[in-house]
């Protein structure tokens, strides 16, 4: 997702106290968690939260291994990642609940991201090596598909197929897997096709009192999806569709977040909603930092820092309070973890 030696020497540049707020996990005792075997959602609807503390722990781990040299955190998450690839984890489903594909999609790409990061550190064994890419690649191969799961070719991509995508990307891009790499880009490129004139995903904003939220759930996925394809000198940014590209898509969430009633129109099909059935009270709760330190805005590091100046980002700051003390670190999966820690710039001293 980044240029490693150049993200390294900006924090090697870093005051330490910098450093350690952007990469550093702040966890005096790690936890291990045991390996989840059968994911098992509880309805269409709702996910398997059981990954989670497991996902969490991989986020943090890697961030404070790679920013911060810590090499007890290399371990942990070597040991931790060691032990689900030996229990063969993930690997039992009830291949008739979509969330399932979903849970596993979410968990694997800040899990990938994390061991690319040390998997060709000197401490990490041979053995440990073989036995993680083992798993990882069995594991996506099994879970992560671009097809719809009835079978076919998918004709529209939602939210869980980006995922999927930059699941595969990521893959692709740590192996070297020209195939699963441009996964990613095609997905991208499909997915811009379908914005509306106004930004909007149909497949997104269908979602009642949830339109937004997977809007951004969406965009999240293509910023990841763009950050890795700017390592290849691709530029996805800059891709368009009769004018549409992925600022129009933000500038739409901005202007819902505003006026709620931008969505209205789109939100009413109430399609899948989640909790609540009232489309015209939109749930913004993603723009808070969520209880166990994730936040589902943290797509914003990479974006903000590619473009500073742009309205969206100014913009983006907005809502946010323009406060990053009190939204940093950014964690989160769907962005492949600690993404302040991956791109964000300490802010200018003021007077």
């Amino acid at each position: 997702m980044f240029v490693r030696a150049d993200r390294l020497a900006e924090l090697e540049a870093m005051p330490g106290s910098d450093r350690e707020d952007f990469c550093a996990a702040r966890v005096r005792n790690w936890r291990t968690h045991d390996p989840l075997t059968k994911v098992d959602s509880p309805d269409e609807y709702g996910g398997d939260p059981r990954g989670e503390p497991f996902t969490l722990t991989v986020m943090r781990a890697s961030a404070a291994a790679f920013g911060t040299d810590d090499s007890r955190a290399r371990k942990i998450l070597v040991d931790q990642l060691d032990r689900w690839a030996r229990a063969k984890a993930l690997s039992k489903f009830d291949e008739y609940d979509e969330s399932n594909f979903y849970v596993v999609e979410r968990l694997l790409l800040p899990t990938i991201v994390g061991w690319n990061l040390v998997r060709d550190d000197a401490s990490v064994s041979d053995g440990d090596r073989k036995r993680i890419d083992r798993w990882l690649k069995r594991t996506k191969d099994f879970w992560v598909r671009d097809e719809d799961r009835n079978g076919g070719r998918r004709d529209e991509l939602n939210n869980h197929a980006i995922l999927a995508a930059s699941v595969d990307m990521a893959w692709g891009a740590m192996v070297g897997d020209a195939a699963d790499f441009g996964k990613g880009v095609a997905a991208y490129r499909q997915v811009i096709g379908q914005l509306r004139g106004d930004g909007s995903l149909p497949l997104e904003t269908r979602r009642g009192s949830r339109a937004l939220w997977y809007q951004r759930h969406a965009i999240a996925s293509l910023v990841a999806i763009a950050e890795m394809a700017a390592v290849q000198d691709i530029d996805l940014y800059g891709y368009s569709v009769d004018g549409r590209d992925l600022h129009q898509a933000i500038r739409f969430l901005l202007a819902g977040i505003d006026d709620p009633k931008l969505v209205w129109t789109y939100a009413e099909a109430n399609h899948n909603p989640g909790p609540s059935q009232n489309w015209m009270v939109q749930d913004l709760g993603f723009l808070r930092k969520r209880g166990h330190g994730r936040h589902y805005m943290a797509w914003i590091e990479p974006y903000m820092r590619r473009f500073p100046d742009r309205p969206e980002s100014i913009e983006l700051r907005k809502v946010l309070r323009d406060d990053p003390d009190k939204w940093r670190p950014m964690v989160d999966d769907y962005s492949g973890g600690d993404t302040t820690c991956f791109f964000a710039l300490p802010q200018p001293a003021t007077d």
